[in-house]
């Protein structure tokens, strides 16, 4: 019969050789594995207390150590699982920040009819209010290159875009929610301003087969980050018992699987808006793709189920959307900064 450490030895030499396989190996010095540990533990013990001063004692001890990282080694990290963690959590941690996302759908709102209302009663306010390329991507609607045919260089611009202003939402909410109410309000005004603009250049027809299939689901994802920003200020404006560097902490971690999440909705809304939105097809086939995403994601995000509401605890999320970063009217092809009127971006 082979001495356990010689035995433990062999398997130790086995395993490092095998790497991070070894978790799944079926071999005899793997399922032996634990009970040869714990047989040279104890005799390590009975060597230190009986033999302090055997020159093998430390051979021994660098042994039990490379025994022990193999054995309580951490699992490698999976993607796969942690994503699919995600988003099987992201829905019931959208509805638990409802209020927050209340509010800024209530911002976005409030600036995009401030917007819509001001180019009506005065047009020549859109060189104020969407500075740089705005003349040029109504022009753009106009002459019909809004329409065109899908290129995967422009869905790329597209969420690149979108993503970076997401996370601009939800890391402005270190600032007390301020800066991420300020962003909401001056991507609404950005957004309303742009309709007001191109429908009046082309016409809301025109407008709609462009914004009508991705606009949803990028709005949704806007909001959605912006709510993330408002859970992390509310940790901080509100700590209760906790100090409010802790709390701040503790809100962060929530809301970052909803920037995650939002950030997948982000990569959907991109591809649509750079293969779909730009095709020259009937309205009715523009509108039909819309209302099958739309209802696709209010079917994800509010399950018919009852008992399925959130719970408190849920992990926070909040997908930072497209709610920042410097707005431009629609245009013809890509330009710097994004906004909510990347919704618009021909």
């Amino acid at each position: 019969m082979i001495h356990p450490v010689e035995a433990l030895a062999r398997s130790v030499t086995e395993l490092e050789a095998r790497g991070r396989s070894a978790r799944r190996a079926s071999s005899e010095s793997i399922r032996h594995f634990p009970a040869l540990y714990r047989a040279v533990v104890a005799e390590l013990a009975e060597r230190r207390a009986h033999a302090p001063s055997d020159p093998a004692l430390h051979q021994l001890e660098a042994l039990v150590l490379r025994a022990h990282g193999i054995l309580y080694r951490p699992p490698p990290a999976q993607l796969g699982p942690a994503l699919g963690a995600v988003l099987r959590g992201f829905p019931r941690a959208v509805r638990a920040t409802r209020v927050h996302l209340g509010l800024a759908t209530a911002l976005l709102l409030v600036g995009a009819l401030w917007g819509f209302l001001e180019l009506l009663r005065d047009p020549s306010a859109a060189a104020l209010l969407l500075p740089g390329s705005w003349e040029q991507n109504a022009e753009a609607f106009r002459g019909g290159a809004a329409l065109r045919p899908g290129h995967p260089a422009m869905g790329a611009f597209y969420f690149t875009n979108n993503a970076r202003a997401a996370l601009t939402a939800y890391a402005l909410g270190a600032t007390f929610g301020v800066g991420t109410a300020l962003l909401l309000l001056f991507n609404g005004v950005i957004l309303g301003a742009t309709v007001a603009t191109v429908s009046t250049a082309v016409g809301r027809a025109t407008l709609l087969s462009f914004v009508a299939p991705h606009a949803g689901v990028e709005l949704a994802a806007i909001l959605i980050a912006a709510a993330a920003g408002f859970r992390m200020a509310e940790g901080m404006i509100r700590p209760g018992w906790s100090s409010r560097l802790r709390s701040f902490g503790h809100g962060a971690r929530e809301a970052l699987p909803l920037a995650i999440g939002s950030t997948v909705l982000l990569v959907v809304a991109g591809l649509v808006e750079g293969w779909i939105s730009p095709q020259p097809w009937p309205l009715p086939v523009k509108l039909a793709i819309g209302g099958v995403l739309n209802l696709a994601l209010l079917g994800y995000l509010l399950p018919l189920r009852r008992g399925s509401s959130p719970t408190p605890g849920g992990a926070g999320l909040a997908a930072a959307g497209d709610a920042g970063s410097e707005g431009a009217a629609p245009s013809a092809g890509p330009s710097q900064g994004s906004s909510v009127s990347d919704t618009f971006r021909a």
